[in-house]
């Protein structure tokens, strides 16, 4: 999409990878044009086909990580985190028919009218290996350390006032075994039932497979989390980083959430969150964002109307580790 705004193109996707085509279903499309129209407009470079991940078109910026990252360039001075955010939101903009299955998903769970925090715990190939899930014929990476419930329940804490941990806990997972990791927990704090996704499988035909069967439950998934408040999350996952996106655009980049790990390279570092989406953001600081300056009745003036962003644990700060932690003052 941000090819397509540089260079006045209506972005299609092509029905190569079938799997992102099925991913999608939920969603509604990208542009009022279909493939049809592209063969019909070949006349002065029309039509153009573009690799995300190949383009020669725009020179990165030092702030952007080294996957498929452009910015458009009429809003380059927001920097990345912000384009990257209005970028997820177009893209995953939710069909009626979506929204319908995840009202009623939300009335069904008896979260459709409060606030919910969101804990997601994303496990996979983290909690048996790799192998164990997928077989020998897939090469399996090494996987970071997958955060346990009591992590996740230690930040909640920490971000919670006493009367406000009563709050209704949405677990988002790919763990069937989830409950038994709940049960120590479930008198003292008020889980909704968890509902796990299925286990996604390697596409290597190219078919969709799972992917198909489970996109309208990925989809509520990532709308889920998004609501989340706080969303306590593994900015690793790519359904979390995406939740996260939609989260900050609806709420003006004023958000409260926390991530465990400290992401990965296809989503924006999060040193870039800073003055416009420039580096530099140091370790154990506590760093206000310019992205969210937020007018509210209720902020205390002592403290203004900013959201902070917490990389590692500031010296003298007495909470959990959490590498990074967002603050919202309003």
């Amino acid at each position: 999409m941000t090819e397509g705004l540089n260079t006045g193109r209506a972005v299609i996707l092509t029905e190569e990878l079938k799997t992102t085509l099925h991913m999608l279903e939920p969603f509604e499309s990208w542009s009022n044009c279909t493939l049809e129209d592209a063969k019909n407009n070949l006349l002065k470079q029309g039509v153009r086909k573009y690799a995300p991940m190949d383009s020669k078109d725009l020179a990165k910026s030092s702030d952007m990580p080294s996957v498929g990252a452009l910015y458009a360039e009429e809003f380059s001075h927001r920097g990345y985190w912000w384009w990257k955010s209005q970028e997820i939101s177009y893209a995953l903009r939710p069909r009626q028919s979506t929204l319908e299955s995840f009202e009623k998903y939300r009335k069904k769970q008896g979260w459709d009218s409060e606030d919910v925090a969101v804990f997601q715990l994303r496990r996979t190939d983290k909690v048996r290996g790799c192998k164990a899930v997928y077989g020998n014929k897939v090469k399996c990476r090494a996987e970071a350390h997958a955060p346990k419930l009591r992590d996740f329940i230690n930040e909640f804490n920490f971000r919670t006032r006493e009367e406000e941990q009563r709050r209704k806990i949405v677990i988002v997972t790919d763990d069937e075994r989830i409950k038994d990791e709940m049960r120590p927990y479930m008198l003292k704090y008020n889980f909704v039932d968890p509902d796990p996704a299925p286990k996604r499988l390697v596409d290597k035909g190219l078919k969709g497979g799972i992917f198909k069967e489970r996109a309208l439950k990925d989809a509520i998934d990532i709308l889920s989390m998004s609501f989340g408040n706080p969303f306590i999350f593994t900015y690793s996952s790519g359904f979390g980083a995406v939740a996260l996106q939609l989260k900050q655009t609806r709420e003006n980049f004023c958000s409260n959430w926390s991530s465990l790990d400290w992401g990965k390279r296809e989503w924006p570092p999060v040193g870039t969150i800073g003055a416009g989406g420039v580096r530099g953001v140091k370790l154990k600081i506590r760093h206000a964002s310019r992205l969210c300056f937020v007018n509210c009745s209720s902020c205390q003036k002592d403290i203004g109307d900013v959201c902070e962003v917490f990389l590692s644990q500031p010296s003298g700060m007495q909470a959990p580790f959490t590498p990074v932690r967002s603050v919202c003052h309003c």
